[in-house]
């Protein structure tokens, strides 16, 4: 296999070796930016291409700041610069004659890839600047990352699908030494610390002020270096709440939202808050075909399999680029933080059922009438009774259809590969909510943040995740669990929060929700072509045939699949 990065997204990456680097180790496609004997830096921008070069990143002779465009005064001096309490997103370095250090921003909004190969550390803010750099002729797919992905839909930071390439989780900090050329990691912004989660004994009108007003004050400070500014709206409450904080801020704004052909769609809702908040909404219509042409697109680039509903946010980039948009706004990782799924109203009754068959002493004989029921949702109780009884502790997010029998030995395996390590001590000894919400926090990057990360930057936009603030995240995951999940209410402190500046009229609108674009294609006759086609091709595929072995007692999806196998064919380029 031979790379190249005609389709590639604005990137940095380098390589730092303990030896004198030869002209082998020499990038001419790329733009140098720093060379040395041990230690070369490259981006994939320059001057002539693009006009916001500076924008990306600041340099001097010890230190590197990349900021994917997110501007700052940062930027312009590196003197101001503080990762220990900057809340943008950044990748920041240092370097000397000895070492070579990494600082990933507080929740990795930013991926980070290294690569410890011999005596030379590769490393580079998007996979094929990565994979430019050690001139790969071919890709090893790690089996293990390749097990948490079908079983949770994302990427393992350390398991990730690619063998002897790493990702660098949030709050990190990797130091390459160049004496003994080895790695030391630590986390400088421990989200995994619980005492910061606790004493929160505030009303639930008390958390609601705090969140409205940490909401106005992260966003007044997002765009005010930014001159055109945009938000994706989904008729919802998160991105809802957002536009109202923008226009609070006093800053118009350009929104944008879509709508399936022929389908359910959330314009009235727009309709009525663009009348309160005096913006514009561009309602953009897509269908099936488009869906799919653009979903092949954007995983041509993109480090991670793409999620359809991540891909068609690059419809909106497109016309927000279109439009001179800089910044784009969207409500992506609130419900991680405020517990805003259904799913989390299911998962919160399950573990009120198993707390009183254990208080009653009956949690293992439920387990066996269970295991008697011949139904999907008894197997799926019957698999998270079976975990508890074995002290696994309680984190969601798993995909858990098709699962027939509980095994063991793989449960272990997966809990082994699912937790990192700081996340493993704190297992039943903090409470379960809390821990949820943990696993939750540290994953939602590889699952919300990166993808969109990457298209934007294809199309010069940046974003600042703006429910991801420090304080907004301390904040959530200090607040009890009965103000976000409330009888069969999702979300409730942030509804509420919302509701403080945002009249009823939208609220009593009705709201369904647009229905995931995967299952929109599927109702078509080229989605249902698309679908089969690339199901038949999985089914032939050694990562097929590597799941059915691992996991035998599962009827194996191979329409799970079917992102990863699209994403792994565009690392082979004609």
């Amino acid at each position: 296999m031979s790379y190249s990065l005609k389709n590639s997204i604005p990137a940095f990456g380098g390589l730092v070796s303990t030896n004198r680097l030869n002209h082998n180790s020499e990038m001419p496609s790329l733009n140098g930016i720093h060379s040395g004997d041990n230690f070369r830096l490259y981006t994939n921008i320059n001057e002539t291409t693009n006009s916001n070069f500076q924008e990306y990143f600041s340099l001097d002779s010890k230190r590197f700041l990349w900021t994917g465009g997110y501007k700052t005064n940062a930027n312009q001096s590196l003197e101001m610069f503080d990762y220990k309490t900057c809340e943008h997103k950044f990748v920041y370095l240092r370097f000397d004659e000895v070492k070579l250090e990494f600082f990933t921003d507080h929740f990795s909004k930013i991926p980070m890839f290294y690569s410890l190969d011999n005596d030379i550390l590769f490393f580079a803010s998007s996979l094929d600047l990565l994979l430019k750099l050690k001139k790969s002729q071919q890709i090893d797919i790690d089996y293990n990352g390749l097990l948490f992905y079908y079983n949770y839909g994302f990427s393992n930071y350390n398991n990730y699908l690619v063998k002897n390439v790493e990702l660098l989780s949030g709050g990190q900090h990797l130091m390459f030494s160049l004496k003994n050329n080895s790695l030391e990691q630590s986390a400088y912004y421990d989200i995994f610390k619980v005492e910061r989660y606790s004493g929160n004994n505030n009303t639930l009108n008390q958390n609601i002020q705090l969140i409205d007003k940490e909401l106005l004050k992260s966003t007044t400070q997002t765009i005010a270096n930014f001159n055109t500014i945009g938000i994706a709206l989904s008729g919802g409450v998160d991105s809802g709440y957002l536009a109202q904080k923008i226009n609070e801020s006093g800053r118009d704004f350009n929104a944008y939202t879509l709508g399936f052909k022929d389908d359910y769609n959330e314009f009235d809702r727009i309709d009525y808050l663009s009348g309160k908040l005096n913006f514009k909404a561009k309602k953009i219509i897509i269908d099936s075909k488009e869906i799919i042409d653009n979903y092949l697109d954007v995983s041509t680039s993109s480090s991670f399999p793409v999620g359809f509903n991540n891909s068609i946010l690059n419809i909106i980039y497109k016309h927000a680029s279109a439009d001179n948009v800089d910044i784009m706004f969207d409500g992506d990782g609130a419900d991680r933080l405020f517990l805003g799924m259904n799913k989390y109203l299911q998962l919160k009754k399950i573990l009120q059922l198993y707390s009183t068959t254990k208080t009653l002493k009956v949690n293992s004989l439920t387990v066996k009438v269970l295991s008697l029921i011949k139904h999907p949702s008894a197997n799926k109780l019957a698999l998270y009774f079976k975990r508890f009884n074995e002290n696994y502790p309680f984190y969601g997010e798993r995909k858990l259809a098709n699962v027939r029998k509980y095994l063991p030995e793989f449960e272990m395996l997966l809990n082994d590969l699912a937790l990192p390590i700081e996340l493993k001590k704190l297992a039943n000894t903090i409470d379960s909510w809390l821990f949820f919400s943990l696993f939750s926090v540290y994953y939602t990057p590889a699952f919300f943040f990166h993808t969109p990360y990457e298209l934007q930057l294809k199309h010069n936009i940046v974003s600042n995740p703006q429910f991801w603030s420090d304080k907004m995240v301390d904040l959530a995951l200090s607040i009890p669990v009965d103000q976000k999940l409330h009888k069969k209410t999702t979300k409730m402190v942030l509804r509420e929060a919302a509701k403080l500046k945002i009249d009823d009229g939208y609220w009593n609108l009705s709201k369904i929700g647009l229905q995931n674009s995967y299952e929109y294609i599927k109702q078509s006759a080229e989605g249902r072509e698309f679908i089969n086609d690339n199901v038949a091709q999985i089914k032939n595929s050694d990562e097929y045939a590597f799941l059915k072995k691992a996991q035998p007692e599962q009827n194996i999806d191979a329409e799970r699949l079917l992102p990863y196998f699209i994403w792994k064919e565009n690392m082979r380029l004609n």
